[in-house]
């Protein structure tokens, strides 16, 4: 395991082969907490974020650009960033989650607007795909800290672009004093999916932003 970063008692480390069974758990404990506005919009539990975390973590091993966190005495996971090379192809199957067509279609609006129909180049754009921080262990510079070292991790491999996908205010914040500049922006209340409004119910969060930042 080769430390990227030490601060404040935490080590910082690329997302390792003995650490999916926890990742999975606190990404899914961090978006089903009632601060993500689209899992909260779609009465996600965490049961339902765990499995769709299990079934892409091969690739998030795989592709090497991913971040965790964890206290330097006790091994406890306290932040986890979650990267993929940007594709316009689904990292999973479609069908295999029902709760997540929603924002499948969502994040496809974006994309379409964004890509304007051409293709990323391969090798060209990380895509931040998840950040979990656990509540107790926010306000302490976690995700930003797991932020800074993802985008230079990114650029160490030849990435020139980073992009993201800012669902709430807190991340909109977070991303913008990072450089990250807001390309195509959705409203929740507007968002029409199959006749109905998926996402009516996102509380003091009132869109979906696609940012962007060169590395």
């Amino acid at each position: 395991m080769t430390i990227l970063s030490v601060r404040e008692g935490l080590e910082y480390t690329l997302l390792g082969a003995n650490d999916p069974a926890t990742v999975a758990d606190v990404v899914a404990q961090s978006f089903t907490d009632g601060s993500e506005p689209t899992a909260l919009a779609l009465s996600l539990g965490p049961e339902d974020l765990k499995q769709f975390v299990d079934t892409l973590l091969p690739k998030f091993l795989e592709e090497g650009l991913s971040i965790v966190a964890r206290d330097g005495d006790t091994g406890e996971l306290k932040g986890v960033q979650l990267n993929l090379e940007l594709s316009l192809e689904m990292p999973i199957d479609p069908n295999q989650f029902a709760w997540a067509a929603p924002l499948l279609a969502l994040a496809g609006a974006l994309y379409e607007e964004y890509f304007q129909g051409q293709a990323p180049a391969p090798g060209e754009s990380v895509h931040l795909f998840m950040i979990g921080v656990p509540k107790s262990s926010r306000g302490k510079g976690i995700a930003q800290h797991l932020l800074d070292l993802s985008l230079e991790r990114a650029r160490e491999r030849g990435y020139r672009r980073a992009v993201v996908e800012a669902s709430g205010v807190i991340s909109q914040h977070l991303l913008h004093k990072a450089g990250f500049t807001t390309r195509i922006e959705i409203p929740y209340a507007t968002f029409e999916y199959e006749g109905r409004l998926p996402f009516s119910n996102t509380g003091a969060h009132p869109s979906v932003q696609l940012m962007d930042r060169d590395l």
